[in-house]
């Protein structure tokens, strides 16, 4: 019995987490396209995705 309660809870507290997880990821994806396009329409000059890549690329190199 008190296993079951233990696993609705452990489970329940993942079912939350993952929630969390997609629902921050998805924000993320939106809150960056949409101020690339703002950068983009102002003239800004936007890195491609390929060197950010690169970037985020050596910056892993380095701290690790």
């Amino acid at each position: 019995m008190r296993i079951r309660r233990l696993w609705r809870k452990v489970s329940a507290f993942l079912v939350q987490l993952g929630a969390a997880l997609l629902k921050s990821v998805v924000i993320a994806v939106v809150l960056g396209v949409f101020l690339i396009s703002i950068m983009h329409y102002m003239g800004v000059p936007v890195p491609s995705a390929d060197d950010l890549l690169r970037g985020v690329s050596r910056l892993a190199h380095v701290l690790s």
